[in-house]
């Protein structure tokens, strides 16, 4: 990414309407043409923002006179509603393995929500949980017992994560035994930093003072989150609601954290340069009131090219089928970086070996002679992709990989 890249129109007007909600100041926000709107609604439905911004034009009769206005509002209600629902059924089950005597710490999701002003309208598609792993077993018991089901393939004592539905429900709950997989050459080191956060809790007030769980103490849960965010910035990308939830989650705990030691550990984890441009991010085009010490001031960075990139990444950098399927590429660049190795060419991508492909498809471990096959499926499926999707090419792709490869040197990653 040229460095000297500028913020879109659309995308401007998306933080533009941000920052007055940040700032309590929406009565600022300039008319705008019906187009704007249109553009506005779209981009704030990419990034999982959809009833913040509806609640930041409340009253204003530009938008109340927009033919279309109506349909969005009725779809970001329908999301509270539905959150609302989600976040009661998620208290139900970890009431159950607080039951059990399971402490299970909850990530991200609701701990977020509760730092928001107006958490309800910060939406969540899952709740993350993270329990020890002596604990991982009995808690996918606990969560089979309450009705919720999971992947038939999955293996409680081989997977780091396995994800769990509600039948019948919008509740999503990914358990975790690792918040990071260990099978990622790019982010694998990135656990050390957790595997100890039992010895330290901290007991939050959820959901509107509806409940209370178990959560990192602030300084690694703001850690988490950062690396969380790195994690999906160093394939893909990330979009803009984690900067808000950073932003957010410093300016209520900034004071309770020890920066020298969080700075430590993130330019360990070569995410120090990374982290700093999100905070300017948040301070300067989210308007979040961060009070930041001296010592972040001090590090030089161009926050633009990340701004620009994570607001083209959607959420979790999903915006096309090409920049997710550049993500294997961005990622083993990161890898190679860290192995000091040769980068893995396109070839590799295209016949992977069978320890890479066993996850996704187990047959592999009781008939290996079937790899070939695989190999030919995973092709034909990518070029029936391709066909089907506009926004799905191998030169795009390719080409996103590179220019986000120029984006992760930036920031001092690879």
């Amino acid at each position: 990414m040229n460095a000297n890249q500028h913020v879109n129109p659309g995308n401007n007007l998306l933080l533009k309407t941000l920052a007055a909600w940040f700032s309590g100041n929406c009565g600022s926000l300039s008319e705008r043409n019906y187009n704007e709107f249109s553009q506005l609604m779209r981009l704030s439905s990419d990034h999982k923002l959809l009833p913040l911004v509806i609640d930041s034009l409340h009253g204003y009769e530009e938008a109340e006179s927009w033919q279309e206005y109506a349909q969005y509002k009725r779809m970001a209600r329908m999301q509270v509603t539905e959150q609302a629902r989600r976040g009661i059924e998620f208290l139900e089950v970890y009431e159950k393995l607080r039951e059990a005597g399971i402490s299970a710490l909850v990530v991200k999701g609701c701990v977020c929500r509760s730092v928001w002003p107006k958490g309800h309208l910060r939406m969540s598609a899952d709740e993350d949980l993270y329990v020890r792993t002596a604990d991982f077993k009995r808690a996918c018991d606990v969560l089979r017992n309450e009705g919720l089901i999971c992947n038939e393939n999955a293996a409680p004592e081989l997977d780091f994560e396995i994800g769990w539905r509600k039948p019948n429900s919008t509740l999503y709950i990914e358990l975790h035994q690792k918040l990071f997989s260990p099978e990622s050459g790019a982010i694998c080191d990135l656990q050390r930093f957790f595997d100890d956060v039992f010895d330290r809790v901290k007991q939050y007030s959820v959901e509107n003072g509806a409940g209370s769980v178990l959560s990192m103490l602030p300084e690694d849960h703001l850690l988490y989150l950062i690396l969380h965010a790195y994690k999906h910035f160093v394939r893909s990308g990330f979009g803009i609601r984690q900067v808000c939830d950073i932003g957010l989650w410093m300016k209520v705990y900034g004071n309770e954290i020890d920066h020298e030691r969080l700075m430590s550990k993130l330019s360990e984890a070569r995410a120090l340069y990374f982290a700093a441009a999100i905070f300017a991010i948040a301070k300067q085009d989210l308007g979040i009131a961060l009070q930041l010490p001296p010592c972040w001031d001090e590090i030089c960075i161009d926050r633009e090219p990340m701004l620009c990139d994570l607001l083209d990444a959607g959420i979790y950098g999903s915006s096309t089928m090409s920049r997710h399927h550049s993500a294997a590429l961005t990622a083993e660049a990161v890898a190679a970086s860290r192995g000091n190795r040769k980068k893995r060419g396109l070839l590799y991508r295209a016949f992977p070996p069978k320890r890479i492909l066993a996850r996704d498809y187990p047959e592999l471990n009781e008939h290996p002679a079937k790899l070939p096959l695989i190999w030919v499926k995973r092709l034909l499926k990518y070029k029936n992709e391709t066909k089907a999707d506009e926004n799905n090419s191998m030169a795009e792709s390719i080409r996103i990989a590179r220019n986000r490869e120029e984006l992760l040197k930036c920031y001092h990653i690879i």
